[in-house]
């Protein structure tokens, strides 16, 4: 037919030039109907073949290697294998077998494929295998797998090395079975969840001098799992971790004299489903002076034997800053000698133009000497100051230069300085924007006050205007 449709075809093509109007539009009507047919049994052929081969076929949802984690928190932990019929022919009826490798199985199999898969033995785990019966309207079965946690817990401890797994195969239909996703390998690992503390290292509040007489902290738990359960965390202060960050940072933040605060529930925290899973401090006024003072704070355990303490989590050291109100504080008048820089070079802009109330005009540091980060502004006090403020504004053009790290530092004599604080997220990150810091204690007089960049996407840094305030 195709041949004859074809020959048709060729011919009509041949005559147009012979043809009048009339009998031109009868040919490309003719050509039309030719050319629907040739595409209908073209479609007809592909469906034909297409049900030929693919009628029916039976598959692993998920095939291959298939990791799942088991909690230590469950006794017994459940995951469904899914097998799936498909094909053009949904209400087919089908049977399949779906089994555990034998050892010789799995043996052929790992030298064939590379593979070190161990048969995870059947005390650890339970499934029924054997041969699932798919109705008309069924499109995929689901069979129970049923891990132990205990008993896979102790084989992990014992041999690590080893890759254990629950083998499955389908075999035996009548219809096919996809060669490439008929093979499920369930790997279990038992995963002991964590808890933590949601925010770690240091962590600075502000305590104003003014207001009222206390000020309420608090430091929420965060679990790695959704909690189901209730048991208790237990939080302890470290003096240890205040003087070994102090000694890392050469700062001097000082310990959070134990009049002045208390921890609820003597640093118990009661996890719960539904609970708010927080530690709350109460700090008062008593016995503090101006300063940085420190809550160290450790993640010391829980009550619940299958739920551990996460070690790069466990430690928070909650700032105190006990600080005069910025109102109180005076407004220095910079000028250009009283401000000294790093690199001791300019490439753009001027010092005198970080000063001039135009923001403009801009002080870039000197990329141009492949001199790296950290680069720094320092500013030279006409006196002693025990406190101080600052604003800045950066370049209203160009985020790559524009601070995204900035550490303060403070000194009596302008050689020696000691870090006061770190600045990060609370900084603005685009052009044109305006950053007002909070007050900050140096916990000594000092004299001069650095400020140095240390991350920036460009490598250097450029800002339009800086003020500064001192108590």
């Amino acid at each position: 037919m195709c041949k004859k449709v074809m020959n048709r075809l060729k011919t009509s093509l041949t005559d147009w030039g012979h043809n009048d109007y009339l009998g031109m539009k009868k040919s490309i009507l003719y050509i039309a109907l030719c050319l629907f047919s040739v595409l209908q049994i073209s479609c007809e052929d592909n469906r034909e073949e297409y049900l030929d081969d693919y009628s029916t076929i039976l598959y692993f949802r998920n095939s291959g290697e298939i990791e799942h984690s088991i909690y230590k928190t469950e006794e017994e932990t459940h995951y469904a294998v899914s097998i799936v019929k498909a094909g053009s022919d949904m209400s087919a009826t089908t049977t399949v077998d779906m089994k555990v490798m034998d050892e010789s199985m799995l043996a052929e199999y790992n030298e064939n494929q590379g593979t070190r898969y161990k048969m995870l033995p059947s005390g650890c785990y339970s499934i029924k295998t054997g041969l699932l019966t798919f109705n008309a309207t069924e499109m995929y079965k689901k069979v129970d797998l049923s891990f132990y946690t205990e008993a896979i817990s102790v084989l992990q401890d014992e041999e690590q090395e080893n890759e254990y797994i629950v083998p499955l195969f389908l075999s035996n239909s009548s219809d096919s079975i996809n060669t490439e996703k008929k093979y499920m390998f369930i790997k279990p690992e038992v995963v002991t969840p964590v808890v933590s503390f949601e925010k770690t290292g240091y962590v600075m509040n502000a305590f104003p001098e003014t207001g009222g007489d206390h000020i309420d902290l608090t430091l929420p738990l965060w679990l790695s799992i959704e909690n189901k359960w209730s048991f208790d965390c237990y939080t302890e202060v470290d003096e240890s971790l205040l003087e070994a960050y102090n000694q890392e940072q050469g700062g001097n933040l000082m310990l959070l004299p134990p009049a002045s605060y208390i921890i609820n529930e003597d640093g118990i925290v009661k996890m719960t489903p539904e609970g708010e899973n927080r530690l709350s401090i109460k700090v008062s006024r008593e016995g503090l002076s101006y300063g940085n003072y420190v809550l160290p704070l450790l993640l010391a355990g829980t009550s619940f034997e299958a739920i551990d303490v996460d070690p790069t989590k466990n430690t928070c050291l909650l700032g105190v800053s006990y600080v005069p109100d910025a109102e109180s504080l005076t407004s220095i008048h910079l000028v250009e000698n009283m401000i000294s820089y790093h690199p001791n070079s300019i490439c753009e802009g001027s010092v005198a133009e970080l000063i001039d109330g135009d923001p403009g005009t801009y002080f870039h540091s000197d990329y141009s000497v492949g001199v790296a980060l950290p680069h720094w502004l320092q500013f030279a006090l006409p006196s002693e100051v025990s406190a101080f403020r600052f604003e800045y504004v950066t370049r209203n053009a160009g985020s790559h230069v524009v601070p995204h790290r900035v550490s303060l530092y403070g000194s009596t004599d302008g050689v020696e300085f000691r870090r006061i604080a770190v600045l990060s997220s609370e900084l603005p990150y685009d052009v044109g924007q305006t950053y007002t810091s909070p007050v900050f204690v140096t916990g000594e007089k000092i004299k001069h006050i650095r400020m140095t960049v240390d991350e920036s996407p460009s490598g250097s840094f450029a800002l339009a205007e800086f003020r500064l305030w001192a108590l």
